[in-house]
């Protein structure tokens, strides 16, 4: 064959080669896992780059095999590029894998990131895209194809073709909610969006234009009055069938096709204009590479790397959270606060004391003084507080009223105004530019039985709108967390309530209860879970007042549209009703048997009877009422920091880049379990040789914390353990971006926000899965203040003037001991029992399934068979 008759397969038809690949390959199917798909995509990188090393050898291959070089490596390019860009991040199981932190699933992701960092350095594919272009011709492809029909259909490539062609006469109507355009739409000169909820069936043209579009923007308008001017209209939505709106969008696509068609009355479309829709919508545009884009005003996707470089804090901003009633536990976030109250509230509780918030001198002070707090009291329905005799006590300061821009500075003294917390506009403090203020987050008191039924009063400060404070009493003066700016997190649902429940009634409940729970085969590990979380009194008390119901997010993508968070409460309810009405027959357990099978449903590890790893449970119990409670589970994810954004975090304190970070993770991720367990850790390379970093902040809600190898040891040497500089290994040594090879590096875990709830995992098992019994000495109070990073230099990102919220990361940071899982014998053939404390009054209680009773000694709960830890913050000892 002579080179001029020579000539590649198109872009578009090797495209399809690639994708008609991965439909054919069974390791790809709609089942695939994640490390299947991985192992794909590297063996397929390699075939990629075996290809181009082909070309290298011009002398040795001939001119049709140049050009079958160079269409089998954009193919191999394109699967790769297709599995770790598009199918891959779209699986449940690749966001699991991203939040756990077990040695495996870190493995996959390093894995994925180094296929994702392959895929944006590789400097070849634009040499191969380039040859492939110059010797073949999309054009004739597009010409050969079957001709475009108005009510037809035009793929992908086509329109890619048309809009390099002629954009200016093609309009594009994209029929999606207003947001789903707004975070992304097909990149044209005219592109407009009709919502699908915003016309019917009888709408005519003009209809569409007066009523249809009467919120869209002035630009959008002009273009669709422009309508018969162009030679294409073309309507695509989401081709996605797993996007809960799929059928409804493609049922009014049909229907805008149709009125285009036959219902143009006001500006009849004339027989030269072509009116087709995009087949599989936009998602059969990004797969073929297709170029998007989102809207000016659209921050939710943005590259929040921006507060790095600029002190832009708009790509965290998403929505406002709802405005609250008052009377609520001070010591949440206040978007918690109406998941911990009962339906109704009690005003004559307002006698309970809460100890002051401490800072030691001289630590790094992260906010500024706030001239007011409002009152805040605790739902009656609320475990109270032990006493303790160096404890002081005093009103608790407000925390976080979220606003938009619009409402932040409402001060109209009502129960949604100035009683929720929220500052005046004129305190005085400064704020950000682009973000309202809020105050700064308390953190929870501890929460145990007080002996006095009627404790004294707390301390009543002056509203905050009149920028003063006022004490009752002659205690000492109150130390109060300011009010400090913060971007508004997204928002929650809310339904329909009483708003004077603040002014009735309040349920109590004894949360201190003690039941037993049924084995049913090998379900110890999940029975000494359930007995240590329900310890929590916070999380007690929202499935029991069934609060957590209104927060169910069903549009969680990661959730189980709340069937783990119902069978939870129910077993709770089950538990409650037991202990209530049987305390005669001491032995008459709860059979958990709907919530495991519930359990089993969701995760296949949980199914069958065999022994578990109670640790791996808790996680998926936390993780799974996280992800049903999610209020942040539907929403886009963030970019990734850009190389410039990454370098000036490097620069950053940890202290300020973790709440940065913190702030990050809060806009995808909002719940009451991360209020209540989730801290974070830093992640530290440095290369020994030109001694650059690379530290990443990853969120926990379970510590993993190393037993060292002796025949005791203290629980702080577990910690020491965890946080010690470690010398990399030959095989595990840093690719070093800045040597450009791997280098001798270290890697250091450095602890930067501590939870309200403190879970410990003694990592007692090895890879080999044998069992390390050493006597761990673990405190009923710990200290670990000395473990948080407290680096603050004083140095902000560019752009930002003002502190960042604490969010509670205030030190000292001091835990009681509150309940201990315990394994005795081997991971094959062990049992689980638990000891938990149910307060003052009860004192602390051994569970062994149905089996329970009082602790016999005062320091049984201390044993070589603990293995995870479960610590309350508290105050004042």
């Amino acid at each position: 064959m002579s080179s001029s008759k020579l000539r590649c397969k198109s872009i578009s038809k090797l495209s399809n080669v690639a994708e008609q690949f991965m439909i054919q390959d069974s390791r790809c199917g709609p089942g695939a896992r994640v490390m299947t798909l991985l192992q794909v995509c590297l063996d397929t990188l390699e075939a990629y780059k075996d290809e181009y090393k082909k070309l290298k050898r011009n002398d040795e291959v001939s001119q049709e095999q140049i050009y079958h070089i160079y269409e089998s490596a954009y193919v191999y390019y394109k699967i790769v590029h297709s599995l770790v860009l598009n199918r891959i991040p779209n699986l449940n199981e690749f966001h699991q894998v991203k939040r756990r932190s077990n040695t495996s699933d870190k493995k996959l992701m390093e894995i994925y990131n180094m296929l994702v960092k392959s895929l944006l350095y590789d400097e070849k594919i634009s040499g191969v895209k380039t040859f492939i272009k110059e010797h073949s011709s999309d054009i004739d492809e597009i010409s050969s194809d079957k001709e475009l029909k108005t009510g037809g259909f035009i793929s992908a490539k086509e329109l890619e073709f048309l809009l390099k062609s002629d954009d200016r006469n093609i309009l594009l109507v994209d029929v999606r909610q207003r947001s789903e355009f707004e975070e992304t739409h097909i990149k044209a000169s005219n592109v407009i969006c009709i919502e699908p909820i915003s016309f019917k069936s009888s709408y005519t043209d003009l209809e569409l234009e007066k009523k249809s579009m009467i919120t869209s923007p002035n630009v959008e308008i002009d273009i669709f009055k422009r309508r018969n001017e162009f030679t294409f209209v073309i309507l695509y939505t989401d081709g996605n069938k797993e996007n809960g709106h799929h059928n409804f969008y493609i049922q009014q696509e049909m229907v805008l096709l149709d009125l285009l068609i036959n219902r143009s009355f006001a500006k009849p479309l004339h027989k030269d204009v072509k009116i087709l829709v995009l087949e599989a919508g936009i998602s059969s545009w990004k797969f073929h590479g297709g170029s998007c884009s989102s809207s000016e005003n659209f921050q939710g996707n943005q590259d929040s790397g921006a507060i790095y470089i600029n002190g832009n804090t708009s790509g965290l901003k998403l929505q406002q959270l709802p405005k609250l009633t008052p009377n609520i536990s001070s010591s949440m976030d206040s978007s918690m606060k109406d998941m911990m109250r009962s339906t109704s509230q009690d005003p004559s509780n307002a006698g309970f004391n809460l100890p002051i918030q401490q800072r030691p001198p001289g630590s790094a002070n992260l906010i500024n003084p706030s001239p007011s707090v409002s009152p805040s009291q605790l739902p009656l329905g609320s475990p109270p507080l032990s006493h303790h005799p160096d404890m002081k006590f005093a009103k608790y300061p407000t925390t976080p009223q979220l606003a938009d821009k619009d409402n932040a500075n409402d001060s109209n003294g009502t129960a949604n105004g100035t009683a929720n917390g929220g500052s005046s506009a004129g305190n005085g403090l400064p704020t950000f530019t682009n973000v309202s203020p809020i105050n700064s987050r308390a953190v929870a008191p501890a929460r145990r039985t007080i002996a006095s039924p009627n404790p004294p009063s707390i301390l009543v400060g002056s509203s905050a709108t009149n920028g003063t404070s006022a004490n009752t009493s002659t205690n000492q003066p109150l130390s109060k967390p300011p009010t400090q700016p913060l971007p508004t997190l997204p928002q929650l649902p809310t339904r329909s309530s009483n708003s004077q429940s603040s002014l009735t009634q309040t349920k109590q409940y004894d949360l201190d209860f003690t039941v037993g729970l049924e084995n049913m085969g090998n379900s110890c590990y999940i029975n000494c879970i359930i007995q240590c979380l329900l310890g929590t009194h916070e999380l007690t008390n929202i499935f029991l007042n069934n609060s957590y119901e209104r927060h169910i997010n069903l549009n969680s993508k990661l959730g189980s549209k709340g069937v783990l968070a119902k069978h939870f409460a129910r077993l709770i309810h089950q538990m409650h009703q037991s202990a209530a009405f049987k305390k005669s027959d001491k032995n008459k357990a709860v059979r958990p048997y709907e919530f495991k099978m519930a359990c089993g449903s969701i995760n296949s590890l949980f199914r069958e009877s065999g022994q578990q790893d109670s640790q791996e449970f808790c996680q998926f119990l936390l993780d799974g009422l996280h992800e049903d409670l999610n209020q942040c589970g539907g929403n886009p994810p963030l970019k990734e920091l850009s190389e410039e954004a990454e370098k000036m975090r490097e620069r950053l304190s940890m202290r300020i880049a973790s709440s940065i970070e913190w702030e990050r993770y809060l806009t995808r991720d909002f719940s009451v379990i991360v209020d209540l367990f989730q801290g974070q850790y830093a992640s530290q390379l440095r290369c020994k040789v030109c001694n650059h970093t690379s530290t990443t902040y990853q969120p926990f809600s379970i510590l993993a914390a190393p037993v060292p190898h002796a025949k005791s040891c203290y629980l702080l040497d577990c910690f020491k353990e965890f946080t010690k500089l470690e010398q990399l290994e030959k095989d595990e040594e840093w690719l070093c971006p800045y040597c450009k090879k791997k280098q001798p590096s270290t890697k250091k875990l450095t602890i930067t926000r501590l939870p309200r709830n403190l879970i410990i995992h003694l990592k007692r098992f090895d890879n080999l899965l044998n069992k390390n019994n050493v006597l761990v000495n673990y405190p009923f109070f710990l200290d670990l203040t000395p473990f948080w990073a407290n680096d603050f230099d004083g140095r902000l990102p560019p752009g930002v003037t003002d502190e960042l919220p604490s969010r509670g990361q205030v030190a000292p940071f001091k835990y009681k001991l509150y309940a201990v899982a315990s394994h005795s014998g081997s991971l094959y053939g062990g049992h689980y029992t638990a000891y938990v404390d149910k307060g003052l009054n009860k004192g602390w209680y051994y569970f062994d399934d149905t089996g329970y009773r009082p602790m016999r000694t005062p320091t049984e709960c201390i044993t070589s068979n603990a293995y995870v830890l479960f610590y309350h913050r508290v105050y004042g000892v």
